[in-house]
């Protein structure tokens, strides 16, 4: 129906907040994509039937992995799941390519990140103790995390004492602060 100057405006039917006469936001109308939950890839915290589940589908992905990047083989052994440092790092591979790919990822780059993510991870993957024919169990060192040192170390090293510097990019942030 034309406006006072002739103009043809469609209506704005549930766009307005009929107490107040604010416009809404139309995207608030619109159906919310269904988003994947991958919050539920703490190994630790997964009930056994679930992590046995999860790491089947690991697995899967793991093994489209070194079909679709051959070089990974150089680094993965197929003893990988026993592994719960490697487990982790795949883990984080494939929730990250998962989001990447997934419909609605709203990256232009995204892609190319992953890409760049899965080579600078594959590396830190390679046990030097298994082969491909032969897995051998990790040294476990204790982890001693001493409360009394550090407690000491955080009320007296020079680290944690000394006086609070200037940022050293504090110029550069009040810049760009002003060029906005």
């Amino acid at each position: 129906m034309p406006d006072e100057e002739g103009y043809d405006i469609p209506p704005m039917d549930g766009l307005v907040d009929e107490d107040t006469g604010e416009i809404l936001d139309d995207l608030d109308n619109e159906e919310e994509e269904e988003e994947v939950d991958l919050s539920g890839w703490v190994w630790a915290a997964m009930e056994p039937a679930v992590r046995r589940e999860r790491l089947a589908e690991l697995r899967i992905w793991v093994q489209w992995l070194v079909r679709t990047y051959p070089w990974t083989l150089t680094h993965l052994t197929p003893c990988w799941y026993q592994h719960k440092d490697v487990r982790e790092l795949l883990t984080a591979l494939f929730v990250s390519w998962v989001r990447t790919y997934s419909p609605g990822s709203k990256r232009d780059t995204a892609e190319v990140e992953w890409i760049d993510a899965l080579y600078r991870t594959v590396p830190r993957i390679a046990l030097k103790e298994c082969t491909a024919q032969k897995h051998t169990d990790p040294r476990v060192r204790e982890f001693r995390d001493d409360d009394r040192a550090f407690e000491i170390h955080s009320k007296v090293s020079d680290d944690m004492t000394d006086q609070a510097l200037k940022h050293p990019g504090l110029h550069e942030m009040i810049r760009q602060g002003a060029e906005q």
